[in-house]
């Protein structure tokens, strides 16, 4: 009897040592992945008027990455009356260089932005010009499948009162299929 409890004994002992091993090498395996396709995950980098890097959006985490705490604040909802409003849709689009939205059209006080990606493109930007086509910067989408959005009152690329153009340009290699979108402005 007290020979058995000792196998017992070893035996569960054993058993744990084995469990803790496995589990451990599992959460580095884990953890060894999950940085190795951070680069590849889903995110939105917003770059300034000299293409330097402000904000980066991980759209898997939901989180914000930002050295500048002014970006990282959520610029307050405007009252506006919901007539005040108004709506551009866009339909299909292919393109490998860049296309205008809506021929170049100066939308004023632009707000919520979203369009819906047909393929996985390896990177799709929005450039940002104010009147006078001066380039103010862009919001680059990467390894996005399916609808994206933005609000530019969120971002430091638009200032209101102020009138913008934007340009979809295609920030990686092959075609950008774009199935339709939206941008609201005039709040």
């Amino acid at each position: 009897m007290r020979m058995m409890k000792k196998i017992h004994h070893i035996i569960i002992t054993l058993a744990t040592i084995l469990l803790f091993i496995f589990e451990s090498n599992a959460v580095n395996a884990q953890v060894n992945d999950q940085a190795i396709n951070r680069d590849k995950a889903p995110r939105v980098e917003i770059y300034d008027e000299n293409n330097n890097l402000i904000k980066t959006i991980n759209l898997e985490e939901k989180s914000i990455e930002t050295d500048d705490p002014k970006t990282k604040s959520i610029i307050a909802e405007q009252t506006v009356t919901a007539q005040s409003i108004k709506k551009y849709s866009f339909g299909n689009t292919t393109f490998s260089n860049y296309v205008w939205i809506n021929g170049g059209y100066y939308f004023y006080n632009p707000g919520i932005f979203e369009f819906e990606l047909i393929n996985r493109p390896e990177a799709v930007a929005v450039e940002v010009y104010k009147l006078g086509q001066v380039y103010t910067g862009k919001v680059v989408w990467r390894d996005v499948a399916g609808w994206a959005a933005l609000d530019w009152r969120d971002t430091t690329l638009v200032k209101h009162p102020g009138s913008y153009a934007f340009r979809f340009k295609n920030d990686g290699s092959g075609t950008v299929q774009i199935k339709h979108g939206n941008l609201k402005y005039n709040y």
